[in-house]
């Protein structure tokens, strides 16, 4: 009766203890969720900007004699800037996507546990009092 009443208990405390680290990781996917969708606004207008750029840029070239070789050369730079800032946003979306998947994964798997060890604590607490009840009629 006290290894069950042992393992009853310990069942308990681990399911107390992965509550606690299951409500966190809800906590850090919420947060990589509200994180990836900055970085998605942030790839989007970032892409927006190189791409008004780049469409500006061919129109001012078009207008522009050979003598202004120096502004063509910086709108390029410009330009330049423009996609490299771009690139960056995309990549650091993408990080930010993948972070959310893998937070998201790891709550699922944990509240699976959870559920485990919430069903077992049940099963092991409802047969104690069974056999305590057993115990007392007799």
């Amino acid at each position: 009766m006290n290894l069950h009443r042992f393992l009853a208990y310990t069942v308990v405390a681990c399911w107390i203890g992965l509550t606690a680290v299951t409500v966190g990781t809800a906590l850090q996917w919420a947060a990589a969720s509200s994180m990836s969708e900055v970085k998605v606004q942030r790839a989007y207008n970032a892409q927006k900007e190189a791409s008004a750029s780049s469409a500006s840029n061919t129109q001012l070239g078009l207008n522009l004699a050979p003598q202004d070789q120096e502004v063509m050369a910086q709108l390029r730079r410009s330009n330049d800037r423009y996609v490299a800032k771009a690139e960056a946003a995309s990549e650091a979306m993408g990080d930010a996507l993948n972070l959310e998947k893998i937070e998201r994964k790891q709550f699922w798997w944990e509240f699976a546990v959870w559920g485990g060890f919430t069903l077992l604590a049940s099963a092991l607490l409802a047969e104690r009092r069974d056999g305590d009840e057993r115990a007392s009629s007799h």
